[in-house]
């Protein structure tokens, strides 16, 4: 059977003119705190939020959005347990937020247009646009279908997961 270079363009090519930002795949944290606003632009698989989008690529072994960041807006501190994360910055300038379980301190460092920063899995990581400009970011994760992150014990994102995850589990249980 011959190539077929436009089924392979269809299954493998994924352009910006058939994407739009969804504002909404990370709502539930702006609804906490309004600094947690940005949008994710998914090109390969789904992420963590695994939201029904047939318009990506399909994954094999990681997933590939990007990620936009409103001057003053913070991408909050989570955890994957299960697979490393990295941010690479398109435009702009932010602050990548690094804690240890178990500590209270926060290590900020500073990345600038085409740096990157690698979170290996156990590590809390977020990421700050301090600046006066939106941010644009590369997000990926190291996996097809990575769990869902966890947030730092105590806070009222953690808080909202547990009670998310208490809930899934009697609508499961009711089934």
């Amino acid at each position: 059977m011959a190539f077929d270079v436009k089924e392979f363009e269809k299954k493998h090519v994924a352009r910006l003119q058939d994407r739009s930002l969804d504002w909404n795949v990370l709502k539930f944290q702006e609804e906490i705190d309004p600094r947690f606003k940005r949008a994710q632009m998914r090109y390969i698989g789904r992420g963590a939020t695994a939201n029904a989008d047939s318009n990506v690529i399909a994954a094999e072994h990681f997933t590939l959005s990007t990620m936009v960041l409103p001057a003053g807006c913070i991408g909050p501190l989570h955890l994957h347990d299960d697979v490393e994360e990295v941010f690479f910055i398109i435009k702009g300038s932010v602050k990548a937020l690094i804690q240890e379980v178990d500590s209270d301190e926060v290590h900020e460092i500073r990345l600038n247009e085409r740096d990157c920063i690698s979170s290996p899995p156990g590590v809390y990581r977020g990421i700050h646009n301090d600046g006066d400009e939106e941010a644009l970011m590369l997000v990926m994760l190291g996996a097809v279908k990575p769990n869902l992150p966890t947030y730092v014990k105590g806070s009222e994102l953690e808080e909202l997961r547990l009670q998310r995850a208490k809930e899934r589990e009697a609508i499961i249980a009711d089934k």
